[in-house]
């Protein structure tokens, strides 16, 4: 049974697009160098800006939609917010993911030792956070750091193609640390769904409570850090996230309607964030 390409379109999250997008560009700016790329350079970070929004976005949701099946089909989030994927259409789905990375094949043999394992890193772990025989999602506290390096490690294939190698690995860290938030927050309102498909999760193991609170303390950690790189900006975002959890914690009942806006906050502060360091750069 074939996808449409509307079908393709949506299980791709449009909406989510800027989490690896918008940390690849994040990356770039941060290189430090921008301006002065040759043209061989900037013809590779053109094509790998590409690659990070349909083909990136189908493979790491793709696989989360085949392996997840069995829980989409528990998951009111799912269906009622997104869709879940019918049996048939699987292997429809493998050739189409197939397809759409196989053009972009060439790209990482031009590309330097470091961005190649970046890429790497993404890869695996687009496909293992959800694919046996590791599927780490199901096995905390992995679930978040395969979920944390999917989105983070764009910026480090943006990064590396620059040429650039002096990396600040703090600004990293914190990074994966607001995705750590970031993963279990969503993990939250999928916990009962999660459960009848005996999918152990952090937040399972932490309880809905005590899991936005380990959010919350994950984002005031990322905030902390990213002051020390772009300043109040940092605290501004920091706060945001800490007010919408705290009126999670008090408010369980209207979490799900507190998680939709969470791809505008994002999509915010990714944006803010990627124009700071433009700024910074060309001033």
């Amino acid at each position: 049974m074939k996808l449409s390409l509307k079908e393709v379109i949506l299980l791709s999250r449009p909406r989510f697009w800027m989490y690896v997008l918008g940390t690849f560009l994040v990356g770039v700016m941060s290189s430090g160098n921008l301006f002065q790329y040759d043209t061989s350079t900037t013809l590779l970070l053109v094509a790998f800006g590409l690659f990070f929004t349909v083909p990136a976005n189908v493979f790491i949701y793709g696989v989360n939609d085949i392996y997840d099946y069995q829980t989409d089909i528990h998951n009111d989030k799912k269906i009622k917010y997104e869709s879940v994927l019918p049996l048939q259409k699987h292997r429809n789905l493998w050739n189409i993911m197939v397809s759409l990375l196989i053009p972009f094949l060439p790209l990482f043999f031009m590309v330097s030792g470091s961005a190649k394992l970046a890429l790497l890193l993404f890869l695996f772990t687009g496909l293992f956070y959800s694919a046996t025989p590791i599927r780490a999602k199901s096995k905390p506290p992995l679930d978040v750091l395969f979920s944390a390096i999917i989105y983070v490690s764009p910026a480090l294939v943006g990064f590396f193609i620059t040429g650039n190698t002096t990396i600040e690995w703090l600004a990293v860290f914190g990074g994966l640390v607001w995705a750590f938030g970031m993963q279990t927050y969503s993990a939250v309102p999928d916990i009962e769904a999660d459960k009848k498909a005996g999918v152990n999760t952090l937040a399972i193991m932490l309880g809905e409570k005590n899991a936005l609170w380990f959010c919350l303390i994950a984002y005031l950690i990322s905030a902390t850090i990213g002051f020390y790189y772009v300043g109040y900006i940092a605290i501004v975002f920091g706060l945001v996230y800490s007010v919408i959890v705290l009126l999670s914690i008090h408010n369980i009942s209207k979490l799900f309607k507190y998680y939709t806006y969470f791809p505008l906050i994002n999509v915010a502060s990714g944006a803010l964030l990627f124009f700071y360091l433009f700024f910074k750069e060309i001033l």
